[in-house]
């Protein structure tokens, strides 16, 4: 099973506080007074050896070691020198996390709110695209590629990612089916054997039906792939694959949404990258589903679109 067993160099990230944010649920109790803190003031924890930090968040100084660890960093001092990059980055003119960690305020006017929401999303994007194993995203792909039926669950605004991702392995040519309930999920086991992929996608990890389904369907064989931003979550430790997303919440929910699109932009890397492995299969099932849905969107496709379509071919010497 492709799951890390720890962060793994987070301090290539670019936004530790944001993935200490998302990290809460899945903290001990030291851990969440410890993260708390550093949080709640990063400039003042910067400057503090391992022994002012354990004072100041009412910890030991083994707890803030483990703590190090949890985030995937060898100890304190290499936690506190990706600190010491971050509130370097944070102070920058034209740094994004700047808006972010004020959040949306209710004196917020339009174009604030537009530039606020709009850097949450692109950070969701880019710091998911850092996040993300390509060894267990190949491994991914592959499991997709052998799977008789692909099943996608997911619940809330993950739901939504669930249908995306049903809709885009459909004009795929591939079989697949989504629910966007645990009773519907759970009516519908027998539609999985072995060998086939359920695709759990859930934020936190923690919700109790989506552990409930994934648990159901792994006991009966079935590859169980899972979409989270929860590292430590109950969900990650259930599942086969693992790909985590890097999505900060921020006041009003904003971060909602982020979450959204980053769940998104993992389910768009792979659906490309399954398309890539059978290109002329691929090409005749998008084909397909384009001819099919021509005569509904107002304009039927002509002779002349149909030749666009299709690849010129070079002639050789004088042949006409």
């Amino acid at each position: 099973m492709a799951k890390p067993s720890s962060r793994g160099a987070l301090n290539q990230y670019k936004d530790l506080i944001g993935e200490i944010r998302s990290s809460f649920a899945s903290f001990h109790a030291t851990e969440k007074l410890i993260a708390q803190t550093v949080v709640d003031s990063p400039m003042d924890v910067a400057r503090m050896n391992i022994s002012q930090l354990a004072a100041e968040s009412s910890t030991s100084v083994a707890s803030v070691v483990r703590f190090s660890k949890a985030m995937g960093f060898k100890g304190y001092p290499e936690f506190r020198m990706a600190l010491v990059g971050e509130v370097s980055r944070m102070a920058a003119p034209d740094s994004p996390h700047s808006d972010l960690d004020g959040g949306i305020t209710l004196e917020d006017g339009p174009e604030e709110v537009i530039r606020k929401i709009a850097a949450a999303d692109a950070l969701a994007i880019r710091t998911t695209a850092e996040r993300l194993d390509a060894k267990t995203f190949v491994q991914v792909v592959d499991t997709w590629e052998k799977a008789s039926t692909i099943a996608t669950f997911g619940l809330a605004s993950s739901g939504y990612v669930a249908m995306d991702l049903q809709l885009k392995l459909n004009r795929l040519g591939r079989a697949s089916v989504a629910w966007r309930d645990a009773h519907t999920a759970l009516t519908s086991i027998s539609l999985l054997k072995k060998g086939d992929v359920l695709v759990a996608i859930s934020h936190s990890g923690t919700t109790l039906d989506v552990i409930d389904v994934m648990n159901e369907f792994k006991e009966r064989g079935v590859k169980i792939v899972l979409i989270t931003n929860g590292l430590r979550s109950p969900a990650a430790s259930i599942a086969d694959l693992v790909l985590f997303t890097s999505a900060r919440e921020t006041t009003f929910r904003s971060g909602a949404t982020a979450s959204r699109i980053a769940q998104l932009t993992v389910v768009d890397c792979l659906c490309v990258a399954l398309a890539q492995r059978s290109w002329s299969g691929t090409k005749a099932a998008l084909e397909e589903s384009r001819a099919a849905i021509s005569s509904r969107s107002g304009k039927k496709e002509t002779d002349s679109d149909k030749s666009q379509s299709q690849p010129k071919s070079r002639t050789r010497g004088g042949n006409k």
